[in-house]
């Protein structure tokens, strides 16, 4: 869900040819303020700009616009792109003048976990503009036009990463999700080798894997994210596609005879992702063991491991005299959320509210009310019987900017911090409480294998 960095903002000037001679600039007309309005069908044309939904045709153009914005992705990236199971010219949203392709956003399309529920939610990924028509807010116009596409075909989410946040704040974006992951000097990981036995199953070994073993992965996955929100709900269709992608060098899957009970992609000296049976913790120590004698073999002094704030594997980095690293902002980059269907998402997430509700011990029915863009709608969790009212407010209710109230129902940031931001307003302190229940802070992680593709 990668939106690279040189996406445009209006404080950006037109960019000038070294000859000294000015480009033709498009006439002033496709002002940001002048979007499409809500519901506009797509072509839609003013003047000599058309805003239009990509198809095959356009994949060729597409591709050398954004070689001349970010200089890449290269054509095999490219076309491996192409390969998503889920992908579709018109995911693409396209910003032309006089027929050229001058700004690009790309869309894809993916299901989320958010505790024990899925979200559908789209990846927003290489949004730029050509620099000779940058500040007339073609990607702000077309941000905008994405979430409206998103809230037709009922995706209730999106999601990115960026090191421009300044830029999408305005639109409704706030900053979600943290960057984890622990490093430790390769000779601190545990010291397993192969032909450790154990008196139940057998030998334990470390290998690279096997095709007949795609089961197993999959399998392994869904008990260790199955509730780790921000996950992907991967398909066989879509974990065939990102092996094949070939971001990790080598699939270690650690086996107990022949039973598979976990698996680590590894890239060089990182981790990018490791699963393993919660009943065999010797898989992790095992896994372990092999990235720690690879790294020492091909001379890296440090390993890094990408897993949520509460894996086994954050912790056993920990225990190995390592640097956990749980922070916004990695390298200048961060994840960022947007809400673009509040109803969707509070009906998708009711069956999750009503578990937290139910755990917490609290009387039910809960009510809590929450004002967002103008808008209100009542959040009613009980056992059998949860809803979502529109235009609606309990005596209990909130007012937050889009922004604040996206970081606050993924649990980015609880009510304590949420009140803090600007904008907020809580009308009783029975509010704070409800929100505290319904919305507690929780990790927010996506694996590397799909933040590179969604």
């Amino acid at each position: 869900m990668n939106a690279n960095r040189r996406v445009l903002t209006r404080v950006e000037h037109p960019w000038t040819p070294a000859d000294g001679r000015l480009r033709r600039q498009v006439p002033t007309l496709v002002d940001l303020m002048k979007a499409p309005a809500p519901g506009t069908r797509l072509p839609f044309r003013r003047g000599s700009v058309e805003y239009c939904l990509g198809t095959e045709a356009d994949h060729e153009a597409i591709y050398q616009t954004l070689l001349h914005v970010f200089h890449g992705p290269d054509r095999e990236s490219f076309l491996g792109a192409l390969g998503d199971p889920s992908y579709r010219p018109d995911q693409r949203l396209l910003a032309k003048v006089d027929g050229r392709i001058v700004s690009h956003v790309h869309m894809t399309e993916r299901t989320i976990r958010y505790g024990s529920v899925a979200v559908p939610i789209n990846g927003v990924m290489w949004v730029g503009t050509l620099p000779e028509f940058r500040g007339m807010g073609f990607a702000q116009n077309l941000m905008r036009l994405a979430s409206e596409r998103a809230r037709e075909s009922g995706v209730v989410l999106q999601a990115l990463t960026t090191g421009m946040p300044q830029f999408y704040r305005p639109l409704g974006w706030g900053v979600c999700g943290r960057q984890t992951f622990a490093k430790t000097m390769s000779r601190n990981l545990p010291s397993v080798g192969d032909g450790v036995l154990e008196a139940r199953g057998g030998v334990w070994h470390v290998r690279p894997w096997r095709q007949v073993e795609l089961g197993d992965l999959m399998s392994l996955y869904e008990k260790q994210y199955a509730s780790t929100t921000g996950t992907v709900v991967r398909s066989e269709e879509y974990w065939r596609w990102i092996i094949g992608r070939r971001y990790a060098h080598v699939i270690w899957v650690a086996c107990q005879g022949e039973s598979v009970r976990g698996y680590a992609f590894s890239k060089d000296h990182k981790v990018l992702e490791l699963a393993f049976d919660p009943a065999y913790p010797q898989a992790l120590q095992s896994l372990l063991g092999r990235v720690r004698a690879e790294a020492l073999e091909r001379a890296y002094p440090e390993v890094t491991v990408h897993a949520p704030v509460d894996h086994p594997a954050i912790e056993a980095v920990r225990a190995a005299s390592g640097r956990i690293y749980d922070q916004d902002s990695v390298e200048g980059t961060v994840s960022m959320y947007h809400i673009t269907d509040l109803r969707g998402l509070l009906k998708c997430i009711l069956p999750e509210l009503a578990r937290r509700a139910t755990e917490a011990g609290c009387p039910l029915p809960v009510e809590l009310g929450v004002t967002w863009d103008d808008k209100r709608w009542l959040i009613h969790v009980d056992k059998k019987h949860s809803r979502v009212e529109p235009d609606k407010l309990s005596r209990r209710h909130l007012s937050l900017t889009a922004s604040a109230l996206v970081r606050l129902v993924m649990g980015h940031t609880g009510i304590t911090a949420a009140a803090e931001e600007e904008g907020f307003i809580a009308s009783t302190s029975t509010a704070l409480d409800a929100a505290r229940i319904l919305f507690p802070t929780q990790p927010i992680w996506r694996s590397p294998l799909d933040g590179a593709t969604a």
